[in-house]
C-alpha cells in the first residue's frame, strides 16, 4: 500500500478563502480499467525490493473489491465511488452477451458517477448508444435486435457529441459535467472518455464526433471548470480515459486552479507518487483493476489545503462480499457449464464457445503477459504461433495492453504455489476478447517498416496528444534495431524480414497473417492499410475463418520452448519494472510550452 500526503498552498482562489477555518475532508475512490474482470487473476507488479524488480501476485476480483469499498466508506462516510473506463468489454463474459453479464455485479459496487472507455464503444455504435442513453438510432451498426443492458449510474463524456440522426448533430453524448454535495462540500466532477475511437475503428465511431488535439481539450476543461466554480463548486475534478500522458499535459497548461485532481484511466499506469502540475492540479491513475485509489482532500474554509493520495492493492486477505460472490457466480456459471455452446450475440464471425472456459489449452515454458509496451512474451508468442500456422513470413498482432498473466513453470507465487505454466481458455480469451478473425495478405518489407515506425510514433511521441492506440503491436519474421529517443517517423534505424535463410528488405514482397475486423475495408491487415491479396485464413476443420483464440491455441504446439526478442533498443532508456511507468512517461517533454 502506498500513502502519499501533499499540502497545497493556499492563495485565495475558489471562493476567495484563504484557507482558515474549520477543515472539511472529501473522500474520492478511484477504479479504472476493469475491462470485465469479475474475479482475481495473477498479474505482474513492480516491487522494487525484489531481485527481478517485479513479482507474479493474485490481484483483484469484484467480492474481494465490494468489500474493501465498503471498508473505505465506513471510515470516511464524505465519499464519492467512481468508475473510469473500459468497463464492459476484455472477457468471454463480455465478449459473448455484448457486455450484459458484466452490468449486474459493476452495479452492485455502487458507484455515484462514471466515464466510458475506447473499449466500451467495441461493440459498435448502436450497442454503445443503446447501453449509455437507452437510445435506438436507425442506421446503426450492429443491428442487434437483443437486449442491451445499461450501467445504473450516471456517466459523462464532455468531449463527444452525436452527428446521428442528422436533426440533433451536435448534442453532447452523454453529459459533461456533474455537480454532488458530499458531506456537504460541493464537488464538480468533468468527464473525459477516450479521444481513440475513430482510430481503433472508424466502424465504431459512426454517429459520434470526438474532440482532437491538445487546444480543444485545454478548452474544455477550462469551460467546464470555469463553469462548475462559478456555480458554487468548491473541489472541481476531471475524470479521464485520456490516459495519464494526455492528462499529465493537460494539467500543465490549463488555467492555474482551474482542477484539483485528474483521476486518469485507460493506459494502465500505477501512480505511487502523485504528478503535481503547473496549474495546481495533481494526476494519478489507479493501475488497473488490481487496485482501488484513495484521494482525501481536505478544505479549510473554502480552500483546499491537503491531498492525501493511497493505492490500496486488492488482495486475497481481503474477504469477500458475499452478495457480490453470487453476483459473480451467475454472471460466470453460463461459461463454466460442461456442456457449454455459445455463439456471439452479435454474429460477425463463427466464432462460438464450446468448452468450459477453465479448460486448460496448453503449457507456457515461460512467462506470457505484456507488461511491456515495446515487445511483450506474449506478443512475441503468438505472433510465433500465427505466423508458422499460417506459414508465412510475418505475422502481426494488435498492441492490446489487457492480458491474464500466465507465470512460468516453477515461479513461487504470492500464496506459496508453485506455477505449472497452464494456459486456460479464459486466459486465451483475456488476450484476445475480441470477434476478428484471421486473414493473410501480401506487402514489401518498406511497408511493414513503416507500421513499426508508425506504432513508435503512437505510443513513444514526445507530444502526448500524437500518442494513440495501445503499446506497440507483436510482430513475428522480423529483425529491427531502434532508438526511442529518436523523433517521430525516425526510430527505426534497421529493419529487415528474415524468412527461413532468406534476409528481405527495401521493396522485397513478403507473406504476412494479420487480423481483420467485421466491415474491413479493402487492403487493411491489423488495422494497417497497404496490403494486397487479403484472404481469410481458413480452418480446414470448420470450413470458417481462423479466429485467434483458435489459431494460438492450434499454434501452441509448434512453438519453441524459449522467449525470443526481434527488437533491438539502441538508447538505452529503462523499461518497466525498472522504470515506473510501462509506457514511458516523458516529463521534460510534456510540461514544455
Amino acid at each position: 500500500m502506498v500513502v502519499v500526503s501533499l499540502a497545497v498552498a493556499t492563495s485565495g482562489c475558489g471562493d476567495g478563502s484563504s484557507g482558515e477555518g474549520p477543515s472539511r475532508q472529501v473522500t474520492f475512490l478511484h477504479f479504472n480499467d476493469l475491462h470485465a474482470h469479475l474475479t482475481p487473476h495473477w498479474d505482474r507488479v513492480r516491487d522494487t525490493s525484489a531481485a527481478s524488480g517485479e513479482r507474479v501476485v493474485r490481484r483483484g476480483g469484484l467480492a474481494r473489491l465490494a468489500t474493501l469499498i465498503k471498508e473505505q466508506r465506513a471510515d470516511a462516510p464524505a465519499s464519492v465511488l467512481m468508475n473510469i473506463g473500459d468497463t464492459y468489454h476484455g472477457g468471454v463474459e463480455a465478449l459473448y452477451t455484448v457486455g450484459n453479464a458484466i452490468v449486474a455485479p459493476v452495479d452492485a459496487l455502487g458507484i455515484d458517477v462514471g466515464v466510458p472507455g475506447n473499449w466500451d464503444f467495441a461493440f459498435g455504435p448502436s450497442i454503445t448508444r443503446r447501453r449509455y442513453t437507452g437510445e435506438v438510432v436507425a442506421g446503426l451498426l450492429p443491428p442487434f435486435a437483443g437486449e442491451v443492458l445499461g450501467p445504473g449510474f450516471p456517466n459523462l463524456a464532455a468531449n463527444v457529441t452525436v452527428i446521428l440522426p442528422e436533426e440533433r448533430a451536435g448534442e453532447p453524448f452523454l453529459p459533461a459535467t456533474m455537480t454532488l454535495d458530499v458531506g456537504g462540500v460541493r464537488v464538480g466532477f468533468i468527464g473525459l472518455t477516450s479521444d481513440i475511437v475513430p482510430m481503433m475503428f472508424e466502424q465504431l465511431a459512426v454517429g459520434f464526433e470526438f474532440a482532437q488535439g491538445e487546444e480543444a481539450y485545454r478548452a474544455i476543461v477550462d469551460e467546464h471548470a470555469a463553469a462548475l466554480r462559478s456555480a458554487g463548486a468548491e473541489i472541481v475534478v476531471v475524470m479521464s480515459e485520456l490516459g495519464i500522458h494526455k492528462d499529465y499535459r493537460l494539467a500543465q497548461i490549463i488555467a492555474p486552479g482551474a482542477v484539483d485532481v485528474f483521476f486518469s484511466a485507460h493506459t494502465h499506469e500505477v501512480t505511487e507518487v502523485p504528478l503535481s502540475s503547473r496549474s495546481g492540479a495533481i494526476v494519478v491513475e489507479a493501475g488497473n483493476d488490481g487496485y482501488l485509489g484513495r484521494m482525501d482532500v481536505t478544505l479549510r474554509g473554502g480552500a483546499v489545503v491537503e491531498k492525501r493520495w493511497e493505492l490500496i492493492p486488492i488482495t486475497d486477505d481481503i474477504p469477500e462480499d458475499a452478495e457480490m460472490k453470487a453476483l459473480v457466480e451467475a454472471a460466470r456459471a453460463p461459461f463454466l457449464a460442461a456442456d457449454v455452446d455459445l455463439g456471439l450475440a452479435v454474429r460477425v464471425t463463427a466464432q462460438r464457445l464450446t468448452e468450459p472456459i477453465d479448460s486448460v489449452v496448453g503449457h507456457a515454458e515461460f512467462a506470457l503477459d505484456r507488461r511491456d509496451a515495446l515487445e511483450s512474451s506474449f506478443n512475441d508468442l503468438v505472433t510465433d504461433a500465427f505466423r508458422r500456422s499460417a506459414e508465412t513470413d510475418v505475422a502481426i498482432s494488435p498492441g492490446f495492453r489487457f492480458d491474464a498473466v500466465v507465470a512460468e513453470p516453477g515461479r513461487m507465487l504470492e500464496d506459496n504455489t508453485v506455477a505449472m505454466g497452464e494456459i486456460t481458455l479464459e486466459d486465451v480469451y483475456r488476450f484476445f476478447p475480441v470477434s476478428y478473425s484471421m486473414a493473410t495478405g501480401e506487402t514489401t518489407v518498406d511497408t511493414i517498416e513503416g507500421v513499426l515506425e508508425n506504432l513508435l510514433a503512437n505510443v513513444y511521441s514526445a507530444d502526448a496528444f500524437a500518442q494513440g492506440g495501445g503499446w506497440v503491436d507483436g510482430f513475428s519474421g522480423i529483425r529491427a534495431s531502434i532508438d526511442l529517443d529518436g523523433a517521430d517517423g525516425d526510430r527505426v534505424r534497421d529493419f529487415a524480414v528474415v524468412s527461413g535463410d532468406e534476409v528481405l528488405t527495401g521493396s522485397d514482397v513478403v507473406t504476412v497473417t494479420g487480423c481483420i475486423r467485421p466491415l474491413e475495408r479493402p487492403g487493411v491487415l491489423c488495422s494497417h492499410p497497404g496490403f494486397a491479396n487479403v484472404a481469410p485464413l481458413i480452418n480446414e476443420d470448420s470450413g470458417s475463418a481462423w479466429t485467434p483464440v483458435d489459431l494460438f491455441i492450434h499454434g501452441l504446439e509448434l512453438l519453441a520452448p524459449q522467449p525470443r526478442g526481434e527488437i533491438t533498443e539502441l538508447s538505452g532508456r529503462p523499461s518497466w519494472p525498472e522504470a515506473p511507468f510501462v509506457q514511458p512517461l516523458r516529463l521534460t517533454a510534456l510540461t514544455e510550452d
